[in-house]
């Protein structure tokens, strides 16, 4: 079955409901107007009716007088039967016909015809009835009286046909301008399906353009409309598509480089242990940096993992009851022999009564477990490292402050970033692959919590704060 296009689909609907709308319309109107075109009709005739009876009254006064010949009363009704195209009857107060504007006045007695019978009493109606001469007539009479006497009806007359024609001819007008008011609405709707699918079409075309590779494309948004919202929002996304493209490249190219390095090692490492000439001493250290090597695979590995689960939406909140002081103090034993060993101060600076936290235990270990990580890698021996751990009403509010060697304003914004070390030529002794900072957000950010990195500069220490909903 074919499938209309969105555009045809607008037309044919917007013109099938214009047609419609305006046929309803046009038939009710139409009806008014007949009635109204025919009841207008109607009291026309009353009215020459009336005008036709005053202009001959005087005639009519000489002819009672015997001051005017019956042939110039004649010829001044048939003129008037001409102007007002009808036809003129005089009936005396019996009901008599006795001239005609057509020379043949009706032989039959006229008083008992509604309007006949109605200027008898001084009044003027009219009546719709046969025309004995065929099809149907409106009739209308008007006394000419003098001194309160009746001394003729005029009765006018003419074919219904006349009152048709001007229904016809009103009917022949509303049509024209219904015709032209559809035509006119035709096209607008041709303009509006117009104007609506063809943003649409333009955004086929150019998503059919990034599809092929072409992600510089993008929709004109200079509308002030929805089209113009969508326009823009269509933008937007290509625009992160794009950098996500970007990221996901660097983060190719940091991932291959990263396993590169250990692999290199690893595979030096084994072929002079393999060819078997080195002194014992020296092959224990190879033996240790394989070791250390694989280590880092595995966990730049398991990082990766863990990174994948949680952006794919594949590991969700934990509801684990934590209790946040038992596991300060599990990390801090973690910590403290290495602290010790480099003449580190490691403190803990908590209340004895906290909040308990909702979350997965293994989510705010692999949060906290980075941080001091980090803080013990890059503050020097015989530095301070301060974990403090406050109630904010239903926020607990952490800050890992150290004395280590800080961070520079420039690089600052960067330090989430997937493998990026802010100074590498300083920092490519520390053990570490670059992603624990973006693991750590990305855990956070699950709980809508937020983490904020601060530094004064290099040499100046570094405070990281984490704020973690209950």
């Amino acid at each position: 079955m074919k499938t209309w296009k969105l555009r045809t689909r607008f037309v044919v609907t917007f013109a099938g409901l214009i047609v419609l709308g305006f046929a309803g319309l046009t038939l009710i109107a139409g009806q008014q107007i007949s009635q109204g075109a025919t009841e207008d009709f109607e009291r026309s005739m009353e009215q020459q009716a009336s005008l036709v009876a005053r202009g001959l009254k005087e005639d009519l006064e000489h002819f009672s007088e015997g001051e005017l010949h019956q042939n110039t009363l004649e010829s001044t009704v048939a003129d008037y039967a001409d102007r007002t195209n009808t036809r003129i009857t005089l009936i005396d107060n019996t009901g008599r016909a006795w001239l005609d504007s057509t020379g043949s006045p009706p032989s039959e007695n006229q008083r008992d015809y509604p309007e006949v019978a109605a200027a008898l009493e001084n009044r003027i109606i009219y009546d719709v009835r046969p025309d004995p001469a065929g099809g149907t007539a409106v009739y209308a009479a008007a006394p000419v009286t003098e001194d309160g006497q009746v001394l003729s009806i005029v009765q006018i007359s003419t074919p219904l046909t006349h009152a048709q024609g001007v229904v016809l001819e009103r009917w022949l007008t509303l049509g024209a301008g219904v015709v032209l008011l559809t035509a006119v609405a035709i096209m607008a709707s041709l303009w509006l399906s117009a104007s609506l699918t063809r943003p649409l079409s333009q955004l086929r075309d150019t998503a059919n353009q990034m599809a092929a590779g072409n992600l510089e494309q993008r929709l004109p948004a200079d509308r002030q409309d929805e089209i113009g919202e969508l326009a823009a929002a269509f933008n937007h996304m290509a625009e992160q598509v794009d950098a996500m493209l970007v990221e996901q490249r660097a983060f190719a190219s940091n991932a291959a480089h990263e396993l590169r390095t250990p692999l290199t090692t690893i595979r030096l490492r084994s072929e002079a242990i393999r060819e078997g000439q080195l002194d014992e001493t020296t092959e224990r250290q190879y033996i240790a940096e394989i070791d250390e090597e694989a280590a880092r695979m595995g966990n730049l590995v398991q990082d990766l993992i863990m990174l994948s689960r949680l952006e794919g939406g594949r590991a969700g909140r934990g509801q684990e009851q934590i209790s946040l002081l038992q596991l300060a103090h599990s990390l801090m034993r973690e910590f403290q022999p290495q602290a010790k060993a480099r003449h580190i101060v490691l403190t803990l600076d908590a209340p004895e009564e906290l909040p308990v936290q909702t979350a997965s235990l293994s989510h705010m270990r692999i949060v906290f477990r980075n941080l001091l990580s980090n803080a013990l890698k890059y503050t020097p021996d015989g530095g301070q490292i301060t974990w403090e751990i406050r109630a904010e009403g239903n926020v607990i509010h952490h800050t890992i402050t150290d004395t280590g060697q800080g961070i520079a304003p420039e690089d600052l914004p960067r330090v989430f970033e997937r493998f990026y070390r802010a100074d590498k030529a300083r920092t490519r002794q520390i053990d570490g692959v670059g992603l624990g900072l973006s693991l750590v957000q990305t855990v956070v950010a699950l709980y809508n919590g937020r983490i904020a990195i601060s530094s004064p500069g290099l040499g100046q220490g570094t405070k990281v704060e984490v704020w973690w909903p209950v």
